[in-house]
């Protein structure tokens, strides 16, 4: 059987939020497994959670315009396939309890994901991605910024707080593109508490800065996991970059000063632009307190 026929059924528990949860034997603390592109499966509370899901394989892993060309704004990009470079490495799960899109571009939520996900499956999504998620069939719900779901599992409490995600630099590009999800995940279980943030495909612009200062993720290793979107897509297309090279993330990591840094949305795609070697480079130059650890794909990484 392959992942697409995966089957959707099993016994499952009902949560305060109305989340379902499939019910399963307690697994002692969070685990992060990068699936490439910004694909996360993460564990914890005794919940699965699935983020910006792409399912895509080969050199037509999914149809998108392509913001690496240079193209007539008015008009509107090339759209055509786009390869992914390196094999997906499998999904861990039949069923997720829970769905986090930074934003519904196709190469965060591909044609393939799609036609897989069960459309009944909580998603949480930003705000002026609702309308078209619903369109799609999807059973969405907008987590506006700034905006906090407490959702209680079978071993523990995940709080998940969405803070703004800004595409570009360049405010007219930003405004076009829209401000998506980035997402503040705190989880506290019998084993201990832990605190993700998941920036979406964002910049260290003033909007990103201020929210996460209101959550207080600022400083002091405050939090444990710091995960930038890299790739510097767009170069020298019609939109510029619009998402972060390795300097601008080892800057963000500088600013925030978290216990580690695991950056994704880099290598997976010949969407991508940068590895995470510019990233490598500046850690080590820099010497931080933080620890950067380059996931591999397919890795389980334990918190």
């Amino acid at each position: 059987m392959n992942r697409r026929q995966l089957l959707k059924s099993g016994a499952a528990l009902t949560l305060s939020s109305g989340l379902p949860a499939v019910a399963r034997a307690a697994q002692p603390g969070v685990s992060l497994r990068w699936l490439g592109g910004a694909m996360l499966e993460i564990e914890a509370a005794g919940l699965r959670v699935l983020t910006d899901p792409c399912l895509g394989e080969g050199p037509e892993a999914f149809v998108m315009g392509d913001p690496n060309e240079m193209f007539d704004l008015a008009r509107g990009p090339n759209v055509k396939p786009h390869a992914r470079l390196t094999p997906f490495p499998g999904l861990r799960h039949d069923r997720y309890d829970l769905v986090l899109l930074s934003h519904a571009h196709e190469d965060h939520f591909d044609q393939a994901a799609q036609a897989w996900l069960d459309p009944q499956l909580p998603m949480l999504v930003p705000q002026h991605e609702l309308a078209a998620v619903r369109q799609k069939g999807f059973a969405a719900s907008a987590l506006a910024h700034g905006e906090t779901r407490r959702i209680e599992g079978p071993e523990g409490v995940l709080r998940i707080t969405a803070t703004p995600a800004v595409h570009s630099e360049n405010p007219q590009v930003a405004r076009l593109l829209g401000v998506g999800n980035g997402y503040l995940i705190e989880v506290e279980t019998g084993f201990g508490a832990a605190r993700i943030y998941w920036s979406g495909d964002s910049f260290l612009v003033p909007p990103v800065w201020q929210a996460l200062k209101a959550v207080q993720v600022t400083g002091g290793g405050q939090l444990d996991v710091f995960i930038p979107h890299l790739g510097a897509v767009g170069g020298e297309g019609a939109l510029g970059q619009i998402s972060m090279g390795g300097a601008q993330a080892a800057e963000f990591a500088q600013r925030l000063a978290p216990k580690a840094v695991l950056p994704i949305h880099h290598s997976t795609y010949a969407l991508y632009q940068e590895g995470p070697e510019v990233l490598q480079q500046h850690h080590a130059e820099l010497a931080p307190r933080w620890q950067l650890r380059i996931p591999l794909e397919g890795e389980r990484i334990r918190l």
